[in-house]
């Protein structure tokens, strides 16, 4: 997990930095934490991160502005403002942040605060085995288009590329979000929001990929989907 901490008094800097570090030792969650009181240093890096706790007021650039940047990057960003300025509340909110923390620091409110963005983090995130690199990779649930059958393999179809799983698609239908995916057929799992055409008998995804819907399915998906669009 890649964590970046933000805040132009080193002071609470360090203490943020070692309460976090605690926390997922606490957790055995392995972390890379970079710290800095320079704002400017992360807007001009390229990295992106799954947790952030920034400062709102800092030379150089605003926490907000930062925000919105480190939100671009990873738009499933989890993110915590810490400040001594309550009139910034409002907008630290619109950015959907998990907390808002006043200095001094509360310590009980900040693991719990951590204890809901890493039920978030979990949610957001599957683990996919790499057959070529023989590793692990992590990653964005919103990011798969489709899981298919492929020599035996289950694949998953990314915008960024495919990544390669030992279980079933019948596993991942237990394991991903019941609310926008959808077994079409024994040899696809669908994610709805892909979908850009839709026809009773298929489907396609970025209009270029056609998914055929199995007979036995179609009445039953046909409902789904407009349930589906019923609730965006």
């Amino acid at each position: 997990m890649k964590i970046v901490i933000c805040d132009d008094e080193l002071e609470s800097l360090n203490s943020l930095r070692v309460h976090v570090q605690e926390y997922m030792n606490n957790r055995y969650i392995e972390c890379e934490i970079t710290a800095t009181t320079n704002p400017v240093e992360i807007l001009n890096s390229t990295q992106s991160f799954d947790l952030a706790f920034l400062d709102i007021q800092m030379d150089g650039i605003d926490g907000i502005s930062l925000a919105k940047e480190l939100r671009g990057r990873n738009r499933k960003l989890a993110l915590f403002f810490v400040t001594n300025f309550e009139k910034y509340q409002d907008d630290a909110m619109d950015l959907q942040a998990f907390r808002f923390f006043q200095k001094p620091l509360s310590i009980d409110r900040l693991y719990s605060g951590l204890d809901r963005a890493m039920e978030y983090i979990d949610r957001a995130y599957v683990d996919v085995f790499l057959y070529e690199d023989g590793v692990q990779q992590r990653i964005l649930i919103d990011d798969i288009e489709y899981i298919t059958r492929k020599n035996r393999k289950t694949v998953f179809i990314t915008d960024h590329g495919n990544y390669y799983s030992k279980e079933s698609i019948d596993a991942w239908c237990q394991k991903l979000p019941p609310l926008f995916f959808y077994p079409v057929h024994n040899s696809f799992l669908v994610n709805l929001h892909y979908i850009t055409k839709y026809f009773y008998s298929e489907l396609y995804l970025n209009d270029d990929t056609r998914i055929p819907i199995a007979p036995r399915k179609q009445s039953s998906f046909h409902k789904f989907w407009f349930e589906y669009l019923r609730r965006r």
